[in-house]
């Protein structure tokens, strides 16, 4: 079994700026988790049986034909309180989500849900729970909230805010253009394959 996720990928000058912030917070936290991940936004994380691999990559790699940049605005800092994923409390740049967005996620879903593993064992409730048992990721759909991550901090929430208010300015355009098929290890994160469009 592998774990793959679908990011795009940041770069320039957004890059730096988030690199610097996950730098400041490893200064401010004992427990943290995301802090060393590479500057990124998830589209889709899910599980493939090792030998379906090769396929995934030539669907993946496909995708390039039909996709087109999609602009967005990073508008705020959000804190996800508790996160279902950590336990912690998440720091990020929340992307607003435009039409635009939403079609490109269910893109990309659309085109690699036929490799997924199935799984219905979850603690997830309501949405997350029917987004997962039916494409094996709790965020996909009009609950996504797309974001950047900075990290998963053991900082209370309004301390968090208060680090951060000064450090970026609002709003912020991005483009997205690209997007990284990505093997998950555990903290570790290795491209597959890269596509630009």
């Amino acid at each position: 079994m592998i774990k793959l996720g679908v990011f795009y990928c940041v770069d320039g000058d957004l890059k730096k700026n988030v690199e610097s912030i996950k730098s400041f917070f490893k200064t401010k936290s004992n427990e943290s988790k995301y802090l060393n991940h590479l500057v990124h936004s998830t589209f889709y994380v899910f599980e493939i049986e090792s030998k379906k691999i090769n396929d995934v990559i030539e669907k993946f790699q496909s995708l390039q034909k039909f996709l087109s940049p999609v602009s967005s605005k990073i508008n705020k800092w959000r804190v996800f309180e508790n996160d279902i994923l950590t336990n912690l409390n998440t720091l990020c740049l929340e992307i607003e989500l435009s039409k635009d967005l939403f079609n490109l996620q269910m893109n990309i879903v659309n085109s690699l849900l036929e490799f997924h593993l199935k799984k219905t064992n979850t603690d997830f409730e309501g949405l997350l729970k029917e987004s997962y048992n039916q494409y094996g990721y709790p965020f996909v759909g009009e609950h996504w909230i797309p974001h950047i991550t900075i990290g998963s901090l053991d900082i209370e929430k309004k301390k968090i805010t208060e680090f951060s208010e000064e450090m970026i300015n609002f709003p912020r355009t991005i483009k997205i253009n690209n997007l990284g098929l990505f093997k998950i290890e555990s903290d570790s994160h290795s491209l597959i394959k890269r596509i630009e469009f």
